[in-house]
This record gives structure tokens, C-alpha cells and sequence, in this order.
């Protein structure tokens, strides 16, 4: 009885150590804190030029960019009537492209 005592006492505390030093255990590169979200910023370094969305060819972005609209995300931001205003074209085909480079942001 004494040997099984003993027995379960080398158990009980083996499994305590092992219950108080589990951090040393778990590796280092399998965190247990969740990596914080990365969050879009509206500005941006790189900066996609107008010419990216289909439909703006060279003529259209030297417009659109005399007019500072010469981002795909100014261009998103845009109105349909300055878009149309400053590329002289409907504002139908300004809501295409705004759309379109809502699409690419």
C-alpha cells in the first residue's frame, strides 16, 4: 500500500510540474494570441493609375488626371457628373467606369 502511495504521489506531482510549465511546451511560433486585423487605409502608397480600369485609354486619363481624378480610388470617390464633366462623355458610361474601379480598389 505504501508502494502504491508513492507511486500516485511521483504521478500527482509529475503531472503538476508538467500542468505548471505547459507554456515552455507549446512552441513559440504557435502563438496563442490572435494576430490583429489589417485594416484597408484609404491612402494608400501604391497608388493604381486611372488608365487600369477598362475603357480608359491615354486620351481619357490625360483628362481625368488634368482634372485630379488620376487614381482608381479618386476615381471611385468621384461623382458620376464630375467624371462625365472632365472626360466628356455621358454620365452613364462614368457610372460604368466608377463602378469599375470600385472593383479594382
Amino acid at each position: 500500500m505504501r508502494r502504491l502511495a508513492k507511486f500516485i504521489g511521483f504521478v500527482g506531482g509529475a503531472a503538476a510540474l508538467i500542468w505548471a510549465m505547459r507554456d515552455r511546451f507549446v512552441s513559440v511560433a504557435a502563438s496563442r494570441e490572435p494576430e490583429p486585423p489589417t485594416f484597408r487605409s484609404g491612402s494608400s502608397v501604391e497608388t493604381v493609375p486611372v488608365d487600369a480600369v477598362d475603357g480608359i485609354g491615354p486620351v481619357f486619363a490625360q483628362r481625368l488626371t488634368a482634372a485630379g481624378l488620376g487614381s482608381v480610388n479618386e476615381l471611385a470617390e468621384a461623382s458620376p457628373d464630375a467624371v462625365a464633366e472632365a472626360a466628356s462623355i455621358s454620365v452613364a458610361r462614368a457610372n460604368t467606369w466608377i463602378n469599375e474601379a470600385k472593383s479594382h480598389i
